[in-house]
């Protein structure tokens, strides 16, 4: 019989290399946190180097100044994922327009639409942390993020004075709020033929979860601006650190520490040697 901790763990091995092996190991703890180490003392350090700028980062984001009362609050809605029970009937670009228009009567939300994704990931069942990933390549970066999904779920209702199972219209959202400081979810339901108050009723859960749930903790925008402009810094420079570039190095030598390209100048024997 397995033990819980070795049920709860993932292991990836990564082979590189003929004469050796480098083995990174993946482990997710009952905890629900993730370790990684590799063999490689280079990879090892870069793995510790990333989960200490992640850490700060979250530090930073916490002590941070809270947003203040009012100050308006940018929403990242993503395309509703829709189940395939309804994807034929249901017109999602119209479920959407509604959606975005909905929550835009708020007056303290800026909503801002994430647009399409690759097909894998505008579906149910798809990751959340994926689907983020690909919407911040795109540019993104909002206070809160949004996700819509429709489906039809089993409940109780009455017809004839009688209990009865039925099939209720759910538009279900869960929202995560960008800086790692809170999760919530809204959600409404109805029959099918009352799929426009749902929405209506959705759109205005959502507000108020944003509003009343997320954003009294979300940091002000303007303090978030100079911690992740403090961060890039130190990236930068954790970057030239470990290429070895230098203050006095022209840009011609800095490319080519790091791409790693040797100094032609240090190789005459060879250049010598190809001319002959």
């Amino acid at each position: 019989m397995f033990s819980r901790a070795l049920v709860a763990n993932v292991v990836a091995l990564s082979l590189v290399g003929c004469a050796g092996a480098t083995f990174t190991t993946t482990r997710t703890g009952l905890d629900g946190k993730t370790v990684v180490t590799s063999s490689d003392p280079a990879e090892q350090a870069r793995i510790d180097a990333a989960e200490r700028d992640r850490e700060a980062y979250a530090k930073a984001i916490a002590d941070a100044p809270r947003r203040s009362p009012g100050a308006p609050i940018e929403i990242a809605v993503f395309e509703t994922t829709v189940a395939e029970e309804l994807a034929r009937s249901l017109d999602r670009k119209q479920l959407d327009e509604m959606l975005h228009r909905e929550l835009s009567s708020d007056a303290t939300l800026r909503i801002v639409s994430v647009g399409s994704l690759p097909s894998n990931l505008n579906r149910l069942g798809a990751s959340d942390g994926e689907r983020i990933d690909a919407a911040r390549a795109k540019g993104l970066s909002p206070d809160v993020w949004v996700m819509p999904h429709v489906l039809l779920e089993d409940t109780v209702g009455t017809s004839g004075g009688k209990l009865v199972s039925v099939k209720a219209f759910t538009l279900r959202s869960e929202l995560w709020s960008a800086y790692g400081t809170g999760t919530t979810k809204a959600e409404a339901k109805g029959t099918v033929f009352q799929n426009a108050q749902v929405v209506m009723s959705a759109a205005a859960r959502i507000r108020s979860a944003t509003v009343d749930e997320l954003g009294p903790n979300l940091p002000d925008r303007k303090a978030v601006a100079g911690i992740q402009e403090e961060r890039r810094k130190k990236q930068l420079d954790a970057i030239k650190e470990q290429a070895g570039i230098r203050p006095e190095d022209d840009t011609q030598t800095r490319l080519r520490k790091l791409f790693g390209v040797k100094d032609e100048q240090a190789q005459p024997a060879e250049q010598s040697s190809a001319k002959e």
